[in-house]
């Protein structure tokens, strides 16, 4: 899942999850009403007579009957044990899912038979041996950036392909990880990466001494990959002008014929 995807998923359990405790904690609404009984009704009195004398009206007392249903406190009490239930364990599987995302490891990709690993760039080398020059001086957020955009840049010489979902820097860290590469110390540069990139707080000398650690980690790993695939090309090439100068009759044992002295 893309860091985006993430973020979108954490983002609506946490509305579902404060939805469900406004629920919880919120008054039962009556959901069923019993019909009003109706009201009782006067019969006219008499004509108001016009003396002075004062009538005694008897006054009526009416007891509505039309009480509103109110749920039983058990039954309340057991939605309102389900609802916090169901946000525990969405609240687990946000944590769950987040913990994966940080924790996972980085891309162990192109394991298919069909896949050829691609020869590493010289400009990818090159690039990083520039780069590592760069961050031994000027300001440790901008040498950082540029080493990762230089690395970036130069992983699309390989020829794979980048994926609809991937983002920029994910597809140079699964580019790199088809070599055999410490791939902790390409985790740490593009950790530092994003920070120098995306944070707002100063990154000091500590920052890149880490940088320059990884990156030189990652050119050894990249030269000895391209001398051994060199070496292995060579040597396939030599193995082929054998096999022509040799002749089609090369490798074939030829039994003595016995009709010869």
């Amino acid at each position: 899942m893309s860091r985006r995807g993430v973020q979108l998923t954490i983002a609506g359990g946490v509305v579902v999850m404060a939805a469900l405790v406004v629920a919880s904690t919120g008054r039962p609404v009556p959901l069923l009403v019993r019909p009003s009984a109706a009201l009782p009704t006067i019969p006219p009195g008499p004509p108001a007579s016009t003396s002075r004398a004062t009538q005694t009206v008897p006054s009526l007392t009416v007891t509505p009957t039309g009480a509103p249903f109110e749920p039983s406190p058990i039954l309340v009490a057991l939605v309102q044990i389900l609802i916090v239930g169901a946000a525990l364990v969405l609240l687990l599987a946000l944590v769950r899912l987040l913990v994966a995302v940080v924790r996972k490891p980085h891309l162990t990709v192109h394991e298919e038979p069909t896949f050829t690993v691609p020869l590493v760039p010289a400009e990818l080398l090159e690039a990083a041996r520039e780069r590592l020059r760069d961050l031994e001086s000027g300001e440790p957020r901008n040498a950082i950036v540029a080493a990762w955009l230089d690395l970036e840049g130069s992983a699309a010489a390989t020829g794979l392909p980048r994926l609809p979902a991937e983002t920029s820097t994910e597809y140079t860290e699964r580019v790199i990880t088809v070599w055999a590469v410490d791939r902790e110390c390409l985790a740490d540069l593009a950790a530092l990466y994003r920070e120098a990139r995306f944070s707002v707080h100063a990154l000091g000398e500590e920052h890149r001494t880490r940088a320059i650690g990884d990156l030189r980690v990652l050119i050894a790993d990249l030269e000895r990959v391209a001398d051994e695939q060199a070496g292995a090309d060579m040597a396939a090439h030599a193995h082929a002008r054998g096999a022509q100068s040799a002749g089609p009759d090369a490798g074939v044992v030829r039994r003595p014929d016995p009709r010869s002295p």
